[in-house]
């Protein structure tokens, strides 16, 4: 049995290419590659595509936030779902490094039938958080930091708050749950994804016009399934929130190191150049 490992990424093809390099030497690795991204070009993909259970593909433009970052994971789902030897999949970014051994994530998941995810019950979304689902968003695939675009998107909500227009929920889910889209999980979870989304469009339609759509994927599909009983609360990756920018984690250096030895973890972001080398050389040294 095999795990697989499924990859967005936008540049930093070194890192990317490093990566992979590790986690296919004994499993499945899955990437696909914004397609605007100016770092990772047809020549880098096929350079990819030369690894051993490596695929590359770069089929959608990913705005931060958008929707197609939804698609991306799901084309990279039905992927890893091709090959009847993978039994776990890992959702990460071409920015995060395992920080324990590849063996030992086989020892831990191979046999796994727990997920593995963040999220936030219905009864703790703020307002704000509320908003993103119960307001149409116009611009499913565009940079929702866009400050022009930020702008009409809110006269919008006050428009749709006047004309009484406000959503209950996504698809047939009126319980709502929030969380980051990198998950952990076994084979019949995602399955269970793939098969859902196929049979109730209604629910990536609704999605679609939600903003950040890819923080309410996973969490409202499992935690109102009946996998919701598997899922674990916590998804075994570590972040530096305080020192990102609000929207993002920062990148790590050596100042993460304890935090992340003396942690639950599987996986750290984010990496980046000199400036994450040593804690990166310190991990592999490790393991």
């Amino acid at each position: 049995m095999k795990q697989a490992f499924l990859i967005t990424a936008y540049r930093d093809f070194p890192s990317l290419y490093e990566l992979a390099s590790y986690l296919s030497e004994n499993n499945k690795v899955y990437i696909h590659v914004d397609k605007k991204s100016r770092d990772i070009q047809e020549e880098e993909l096929k350079k990819l595509n030369r690894l051993p259970d490596c695929v590359a593909v770069s089929l959608y433009e990913v705005a931060w936030g958008s929707m197609n970052h939804v698609y991306a994971f799901l084309d990279l789902l039905v992927h890893a779902l091709r090959e009847p030897d993978v039994s776990y999949i890992h959702c990460i970014t071409g920015e995060d490094y395992p920080v324990i051994s590849t063996e030992e994530m086989d020892e831990r998941f191979l046999k796994s039938n727990k997920i593995y995810m963040d999220y936030f019950e219905p009864s703790e979304l703020t307002p704000q958080v509320k908003i993103r689902y119960q307001y149409y968003n116009l611009f499913s695939n565009k940079n929702v930091k866009n400050p022009i675009l930020w702008q009409i998107q809110n006269f919008t909500v006050l428009l749709q708050k006047l004309f009484h227009i406000k959503r209950k929920g996504i698809g047939d889910f009126k319980d709502i749950y929030k969380g980051l889209v990198y998950v952990s999980m076994p084979r019949k979870a995602a399955e269970y994804v793939i098969n859902y989304c196929e049979h109730n469009s209604a629910y990536l339609q609704d999605l679609k016009r939600c903003q950040l759509p890819e923080e309410f994927f996973f969490q409202t599909l499992f935690m109102n399934s009946p996998l919701k009983e598997k899922v674990v609360r916590g998804n075994l990756r570590y972040m530096n929130w305080d020192k990102g920018d609000g929207g993002s984690p920062a990148y790590l250096s050596m100042e993460d190191y304890d935090a992340i030895v003396k942690g639950d973890y599987v996986f750290a972001r984010k990496f980046h150049g000199e400036e994450s080398k040593e804690l990166k050389e310190a991990i592999i040294k490790r393991m």
